[in-house]
């Protein structure tokens, strides 16, 4: 006869019963001795069903006899008070409701796992890899549907592999198939974006405070047009299929109300800044950006957040031909979000950026005018955690007022 977890749900609470995280890792050996209560009887259906069942499986031969299972019987063999099994049971009692024994499927999982990590090593999902394993040889199992789904997997390694970057929809038809009647080219946004996402926040690129947008763009997988806009003059020339400069030059000085380029035109343009350009600003908020007006010695360029990786590129290469003495300066929103934009663009594209109007002064004059928005208790426990560099007496002010400035409203 052929038995499941519907036929014998007592061999299914003995399973249960056992997985722990020291079950799981190996750990739990010797005799268990649980008492029968009323939820063990609610469970496998009564007490005559529990007296039926355990008379099964004491016939069992596979299950080792009663060294290995041993129901304490009362009242001439129609009653049970308590069970005693030994762990080295619980895989015979796995096969034989056909469930896989927790601790091999833990190992699976680590066995999968350890395939990926090998396959993406030296990929910003390495230490995600990391992350996972560790967790499951710890006997947890908050990871092991994810290490068990091997389209998710799949995923991680397809993006591991991405050479350029790839628009969302593009890269999930060339990973997926159709899924529960969602389109290939869907089923990425649809059922592991999230999960992706989630595995990203362990990359050396990603940075707190970055939009689900902004992390998937920084790691090559892009859902939003990557544009870059300034008001300003900079020249810029453009590279051949070959990747050749070519020689005629663009110069943006006469457009006065802004100037924007494209994902492809980024890839493939050369800039760089003209001499008449003495300061740089960078503007956080499209609002603010549009109220400045044109002015032949600055540049001002629109930051909407975090760059995306083809914007810094191309900033990187104009802040090469740059004068030592350009000044930088970023204007943000008061707060955690603004401080952290800050310390990225600092780090990564203009190592002498200077803060323009997120000091004490502005702050206070802000909130003098009423412009603050409370702190909540998660942005100040950030906050406190974070070394804030040049801000961190703006940092502190934040706290000590228990409020923030968003940057549109001192307009």
């Amino acid at each position: 006869m052929e038995y499941n977890e519907k036929i014998l749900p007592l061999a299914k609470w003995l399973i249960d019963k056992t997985n722990t995280k020291d079950y799981r890792i190996g750990n739990l050996l010797g005799m268990k001795h649980p008492k029968v209560d009323g939820d063990l009887l609610k469970i496998v259906g009564g007490r005559d069903e529990l007296v039926r069942q355990a008379k099964v499986l004491e016939r069992i031969p596979a299950l080792g006899g009663e060294e290995y299972l041993h129901f304490d019987w009362r009242e001439m063999n129609t009653d049970i008070t308590r069970i005693d099994y030994r762990v080295e049971v619980i895989p015979r009692l796995c096969d034989l409701i056909g469930v896989i024994d927790p601790r091999e499927r833990q190992l699976q999982a680590i066995t999968r796992v350890c395939k990926l990590q090998e396959d993406v090593s030296g990929s910003c999902l390495f230490a995600y890899c990391n992350h996972v394993l560790e967790q499951l040889n710890k006997g947890n199992t908050k990871e092991l549907s994810k290490a068990e789904d091997e389209e998710f997997l799949k995923c991680l390694k397809a993006l591991a592999d991405l050479k350029e970057p790839e628009w969302k929809r593009v890269f999930s038809s060339k990973v997926f198939e159709k899924k529960n009647d969602i389109t290939p080219s869907k089923v990425f946004e649809r059922i592991y974006q999230g999960a992706v996402i989630e595995a990203l926040k362990y990359s050396p690129q990603y940075e707190e405070g970055m939009s689900d947008d902004e992390i998937l763009a920084a790691h090559g997988i892009l859902s939003y047009s990557q544009t870059l806009e300034w008001k300003g003059a900079v020249e810029y020339c453009m590279t051949d299929r070959n990747g050749t400069a070519i020689e005629k030059k663009i110069d943006t000085s006469l457009n006065y109300y802004g100037t924007v380029l494209n994902a492809q035109t980024l890839e493939h343009a050369v800039p760089n800044l003209r001499n008449s350009v003495e300061k740089i600003i960078v503007i956080e908020n499209k609002a603010n950006y549009e109220s400045m007006e044109y002015d032949p010695k600055v540049i001002y360029i629109f930051c909407h957040g975090y760059f995306s990786p083809k914007e810094v590129r191309f900033l990187q290469m104009l802040m090469k031909t740059a004068p030592e003495e350009i000044q930088c300066y970023h204007w943000g929103d008061m707060d955690y979000g603004g401080i952290q934009i800050f310390l990225y663009n600092e780090k990564n594209i203009f190592p002498n950026l200077i803060p323009w109007k997120m000091d004490v002064p502005s702050y206070k004059a802000a909130l003098e005018n009423e412009k603050g928005i409370k702190l909540c208790s998660k942005k100040q426990k950030k906050l406190e955690a974070l070394n804030a560099g040049k801000l961190e007496v703006l940092k502190q002010c934040i706290l000590e007022n228990k409020m923030e400035i968003e940057q549109e409203m001192l307009i």
